[in-house]
């Protein structure tokens, strides 16, 4: 099982929004970073480090495809961050009320 904080599982759901708002909804339907940034009123360079810190945390339990490396790109780790939640289950349409969360957070 995996931990995350709140600013974490609200990145991740955040991402994952339009797949779990409509069945069916394919991968090319993520949100950009500026985009998924802007849903959690985060700045993008806030955004980008808890990315960073979850894409971290998947890849040191195994998750493939979320960190580079050398000769490994992660140019598409959102996508792949997304397909591994939603098919995992990691995030839910039951999940989605924490979008609208305040967290505690300083805002950097």
């Amino acid at each position: 099982m995996i931990n995350f904080t709140l600013s974490q599982k609200q990145l991740i759901v955040a991402l994952c929004e339009p797949m779990l708002k409509r069945e069916g909804t394919g991968f090319t339907e993520i949100p950009s970073t500026a985009d998924a940034a802007r849903r959690l009123g985060w700045a993008i360079t806030r955004f980008n480090r808890k990315l960073d810190n979850v894409c971290d945390k998947l890849d040191r339990m195994g998750v493939k495809g979320l960190r580079g490396g050398p000769k490994q790109l992660a140019t598409n780790r959102r996508a792949r961050l997304v397909e591994y939640a939603v098919t995992t289950r990691l995030v839910t349409a039951e999940d989605l009320p924490i979008l609208d969360l305040v967290d505690d957070e300083p805002q950097q």
